[in-house]
């Protein structure tokens, strides 16, 4: 199975940038996952955590009060404001 690449962006810098095994993310809709294979998909992100699992199972957490999330062909985009 292809390997599912994540980056954040903020305006100031990149925060991360590697492969992961899951993000899950605070939707404007309700919280969701982005797993390896996941449909393409643009959403809005609103105030709440992104939690990335990484392939050796550690986990990681970054703060979001707004932003856009992309995801095509195993790689997501997540840019905040």
């Amino acid at each position: 199975m292809k390997d599912l690449y994540l980056e954040i962006v903020s305006p100031e810098k990149v925060l991360f940038g590697d492969k992961i095994s899951l993000v899950e993310v605070p939707g404007a809709r309700g919280r969701f996952t982005v797993l390896t294979g996941h449909a393409p998909i643009i959403s809005a992100l609103t105030n709440g955590v992104i939690r990335v699992q990484l392939p050796n199972g550690q986990e990681m957490s970054f703060e979001c009060s707004r932003g856009y999330l992309e995801c095509s062909s195993n790689k997501v985009s997540i840019l905040l404001n």
